[in-house]
């Protein structure tokens, strides 16, 4: 596999793939291949799943709008009313024609689309006939695309349904479901509850495990492909959100396993956010470049000239020996770019530190306080006055509490804090000057696009009834 990165800006595909319109489900080719002659051989399915990653670098999904609500939406940044970027999330003036959410849903639907695409087309190669190497590399961006497809579904169930309750039904609606062949114009469709949402992310989970051929095929780092770290990360990640704490602490101990590093050095955390090499805390990256030309749609520029910034609530959070603390004086926060590039930064999706907070609070659910204590020691050591696990606290509570905490002050700015907040009913002050916001009890909208195509997707009824107040 060569020259291949999670690609943002500048890819040419060769096969036939869906884009946008004013619903997901108005077809338009963007090229005049037919879809169902477009794989024939290795380099088409591989041409598939870059295609897939392609969407999901892209500015409009997780290179910018999905990692900006994360925080927006919350306790966490601000955004400026003079510039206007993300102040809609920011404030909770939201509508049904948001263009930021829009642009969630359609790019979503582009990564998920492509992924069942290549699949299908891959399997119809390999029913052909290959040779054995090239039935390893199939086999591998198989078990990528099965895993794009379910970071993607797992992403829009999150936004677009109301959080997983664990021990509960789950039966209100999550997002559509694209399984086995894509939808056509011809097709009407349902959105599936968020119940069907989670087991089809595992489903998809295992397939990629089941197909993963390893990355010796891979150019450059292997954190830049869904390697097999990351489809373990992605497993605990899910598992979290659903309360499943003995699986999101085995998946996230693999993570770690295969991933075989140690993010906690001091300059490790500090040069990450100034280079585009991959560091040590890297599971899974989004690789932009200057050859991007993000400009106007990077997260650097949200932070940067369009004036996002943090709240006190989150600089309050740091201690004043934290070496994290210093980041804060960077431009833009994390997303300080290159040298030559500001508007340059990669965007981590997975990374070492969010495994070891994921165990921390596993292991605290579970009851086994001192390995939660040994485990969120790994990040809390940023700070030069915690030396060691017995200067945590010791109560389940409270320890908890000082979990929430690190999260914030290790993953700011990262897209966490809102899906944290609903999945654990955490109430937040958000920039309404809202206080105790339940966010659990608050959805978005299914963008009015989609609704108004004729499709049959159903709408969030009442979803504005939840809107701060």
């Amino acid at each position: 596999m060569k020259n291949m990165k999670i690609l943002t800006i500048g890819a040419v595909l060769a096969v036939g793939l869906l884009s946008s319109c004013n619903s997901y489900f108005d077809v338009d080719m963007d090229q005049n291949k037919e879809s169902k002659d477009a794989f024939s051989s290795a380099q088409d399915v591989k041409n598939g799943m870059i295609g897939a990653y392609y969407a999901l670098g892209d500015y409009r999904f997780y290179g910018r709008n999905v990692v900006a609500l994360g925080d927006m939406a919350s306790d966490i940044a601000t955004a400026s009313s003079s510039t206007g970027h993300f102040y809609a999330i920011n404030s909770y003036g939201i509508t049904d024609t948001n263009g930021e959410l829009d642009e969630i849903w359609n790019y979503g639907y582009k990564v998920i689309d492509r992924s069942v695409r290549t699949i299908n087309g891959a399997q119809k190669v390999l029913e052909e006939g290959v040779l054995e190497e090239e039935e390893a590399a199939i086999n591998s961006y198989i078990s990528q695309c099965y895993a794009l497809r379910a970071l993607a579904t797992f992403t829009l169930t999150n936004i677009f349904g109301l959080p997983y309750q664990p021990g509960q039904a789950n039966s209100q609606l999550g997002v559509i479901l694209i399984t086995d062949k894509p939808y056509t114009t011809e097709d009407k469709v349902h959105r599936s509850t968020v119940a069907e949402c989670y087991q089809q992310v595992l489903s998809d989970i295992a397939k990629a495990k089941e197909y993963y051929a390893g990355e010796d095929e891979m150019n450059g780092a292997d954190q830049f492909y869904f390697n097999l770290a990351a489809i373990y990360a992605l497993e605990a990640r899910v598992n979290l959100y659903m309360g499943n704490y003995a699986a999101a602490k085995e998946a996230a101990e693999n993570a770690l396993e295969e991933r075989g590093s140690d993010g906690a050095t001091p300059n490790v955390y500090l040069n990450m956010w100034t280079s585009n090499a991959i560091s040590a805390e890297d599971i899974l990256t989004i690789a932009k470049s200057n050859d991007d030309n993000l400009s106007a749609n990077a997260l650097n520029t949200l932070y940067g000239e369009y004036k996002g910034g943090l709240t006190s609530f989150t600089t309050s959070k740091f201690g004043a020996n934290d070496l994290r603390a210093g980041v804060l004086n960077y431009y833009a926060y994390k997303y300080c770019g290159l040298p030559t590039a500001q508007a340059v930064s990669n965007i981590p999706v997975f990374r070492v530190s969010e495994m070891y907070l994921i165990l921390a609070e596993c292991e605290a659910n579970l009851g086994n306080l001192d390995a939660a204590k040994e485990a969120l020691l790994f990040t809390a050591q940023r700070d030069a006055d915690i030396e060691s696990a017995d200067q945590l606290p010791s109560t389940k509570d409270e320890l908890m509490d000082f979990i929430n905490d690190e999260r914030i002050r290790e993953l700011y700015l990262e897209g966490h804090r809102w899906y944290d907040a609903r999945r654990q009913g955490l109430k937040i002050t958000v920039a309404t000057n809202s206080h105790d916001f339940d966010v659990a009890k608050f959805v978005y909208p299914i963008p009015a696009a989609e609704i108004n195509s004729g499709y049959g997707a159903e709408q969030n009824d009442g979803w504005s009834d939840n809107l701060p107040k």
